[in-house]
């Protein structure tokens, strides 16, 4: 069996003009989770990220902590199939229909990145409504689309590395659980829920042969835990 370890990147610059940037504690997470990957004696054979600024930011910070304990590193490759979905593409398709049933989103949708509830309230509605499959937008990657192009890119990571091999893959957290969805057989609703727990940072194993593919751990976040600092424990 083979070990393959999807990585969600640490917190991005929610609210800021870029987003895909690491926040100053998106690097802290990320420097947190390379010295604990080092201390439990964790070393990869391979290393890959989507093209993403905020996935390549999360495995260079991880790896700078093995570079710096003198271990050798992977080179890491970029795979565009990695990539998270287009949050704004998807928002701004659903937007108008949702305002159309329920003119009183419009209020909720000038407050969207000041206040927490209206962010909920729009983003949530319009996921489930991108997922559901029943309101595709021909500008924009449908979520079928979406989840058939994550488990093509992981099938091949798989067939690119056999028996024996440990694999580090630093993404977000869409990807992880259209890879998820794919392992586990999930409805999209269920699988975009658990997008919305996947923590910043947080590790997810699965263990593959040339027959299948399996989930072992799920969301681990013991290295931000053994802090002790709830501030470090972040979802965007």
């Amino acid at each position: 069996m083979s070990d393959l370890y999807l990585i969600r990147h640490g917190q991005a610059s929610f609210g800021k003009d870029n987003y895909d940037r690491l926040s100053p504690l998106g690097i802290r997470q990320a420097g947190l989770l390379g010295r604990h990957l080092l201390r439990i004696g964790l070393r990869f054979d391979a290393a890959y990220s989507g093209t993403m600024d905020r996935q390549r930011s999360t495995a260079r910070e991880v790896f700078q902590c093995y570079t710096d304990a003198g271990e050798p590193v992977p080179e890491l490759v970029q795979l565009g199939g990695l990539n998270e979905y287009d949050t704004t593409a998807v928002v701004a398709a659903q937007v108008p229909d949702m305002m159309a049933a329920d003119p009183s989103l419009k209020h909720d949708l000038e407050r969207m990145y000041t206040d927490k509830e209206s962010f909920k309230r729009v983003f949530e509605g319009a996921m489930l409504r991108w997922v559901s499959g029943n309101h595709d937008n021909t500008g924009s990657e449908s979520w079928r689309q979406f989840t058939s192009r994550v488990a093509d890119t992981v099938q091949g990571i798989m067939k690119a590395h056999g028996r024996g091999a440990t694999v580090a893959v630093f993404t977000s957290g869409g990807p992880i659980c259209a890879a998820l969805k794919w392992v586990l057989g999930l409805s999209g609703e269920r699988a975009i829920r658990l997008n919305w727990q996947v923590v910043n940072t947080s590790y997810s194993r699965f263990m593959y042969n040339g027959e299948r593919i399996t989930l072992a751990g799920f969301n681990n976040i013991s290295h931000l835990e053994l802090h002790n600092e709830r501030s470090l424990i972040t979802y965007r």
